[in-house]
């Protein structure tokens, strides 16, 4: 079985998280890459359940919460999203009881555990680390790389939310500087709504508008500003589906990666 290692974070944003460092159950002859999870509480299980053979070529660490889903969808809400231009808090655009903009404390929160991660397996301070995240946490990652503060090599970004406070993601990306490698994964079958599924009703949304030339337009942004920028389209997948999917293709692009 694998080693999963917990790791003791400090509560941030008023509210706890809870990390654990997955590595393979036998001890690699090299280093390993290092993939940094979003949304663990969701993410390392579907890992775990895929039964990929690419989880004994990687390390793990899984960053996510606690709680019932109201309590997690609060909780990514803060964290995963921008402040406002004068680095306060402000409400979400699609649900104003979610208060938002705590992005910069979690970049401090991942900075620590990450830290965490090499003082519990010394073998991971030369490793090449990665950050993996969907939808909301997948505009956090867009975010961490524009603030280039944390020690990583690669951002996987799966359907990251670029409607939010829109035009505001594309005014932050034209900050992003390279050298950055950036891979970022879309279903094919995505589209993005102009209510949130809870205000939807039982009916249901309407009117999707499909993201697919949005993740196009992002890409050629990166690597108009000089990034290396991968674009992974998944086919047949929608937004409920590409949770699953992308975390498995998150896996697999990292595992497979050159090692330094």
């Amino acid at each position: 079985m694998a080693r999963l290692i917990p790791l003791d974070l400090p509560p941030a944003g008023g509210h706890e998280h809870q990390a654990q460092l997955r590595l393979p159950q036998r001890s690699p002859a090299r280093a390993l890459p290092l993939l940094c999870l979003l949304d663990g509480q969701w993410t390392l299980p579907l890992l775990e359940q895929s039964g990929n053979p690419a989880l004994e070529r990687c390390a793990v660490l899984a960053l996510g919460y606690a709680g019932d889903p109201e309590h997690i969808k609060r909780c990514r809400a803060l964290d995963y999203t921008p402040p406002a231009p004068d680095g306060a808090l402000w409400t979400d655009p699609r649900v104003p009881r979610w208060q938002a903009g705590g992005a910069p404390a979690m970049v401090e929160q991942l900075r620590l555990a990450l830290a965490l991660c090499r003082q519990a397996e010394p073998a991971l301070a030369s490793s090449p680390a990665s950050l993996y995240g969907h939808s909301y946490a997948g505009l956090f990652v867009l975010y961490a790389l524009v603030r280039g503060a944390l020690p990583l090599d690669r951002y996987l970004c799966a359907s990251p939310s670029l409607w939010w406070r829109d035009p505001l993601v594309w005014t932050l990306l034209e900050g992003a500087a390279a050298p950055a490698c950036v891979d970022i994964l879309a279903g094919a079958s995505e589209a993005w709504y102009p209510v949130s599924a809870q205000a939807a009703g039982p009916e249901g949304r309407r009117n999707g508008v499909p993201t697919l030339p949005a993740m196009q337009k992002l890409q050629s942004l990166l690597q108009n500003r000089g990034l290396a920028a991968q674009l992974h389209v998944l086919p047949d997948a929608g937004h409920g589906q590409m949770l699953a999917q992308a975390t498995v293709r998150a896996l697999e692009l990292v595992a497979v990666a050159p090692q330094p």
